[in-house]
């Protein structure tokens, strides 16, 4: 897909300095990659929080969660 933008030329240049990317394009799907790796992170991360206060009270429970903690050697 083609999409016009106006991108400031420093901010692109800076980018592409910390990306180590060789074009406008790269640097922006580098960028792109990145943010959208970070968001799918703290995505993870809120579902996790969730999961583990409210989706799954036992795993507050030190009774129910003991056996996991155990060493197996």
């Amino acid at each position: 897909m083609r999409t016009v933008i106006d991108i400031d030329k420093e901010l692109l240049e800076a980018a592409q300095q910390t990306l180590g990317t060789p074009t406008t394009r790269e640097t922006v799907h580098a960028a792109l990659r990145a943010v959208a790796g970070k968001d799918a992170d703290r995505a993870g991360a809120r579902a996790f929080a969730f999961w583990r206060t409210e989706g799954s009270p036992d795993l507050l429970d030190p009774e129910t969660t003991k056996p996991a903690w155990r060493r197996r050697d």
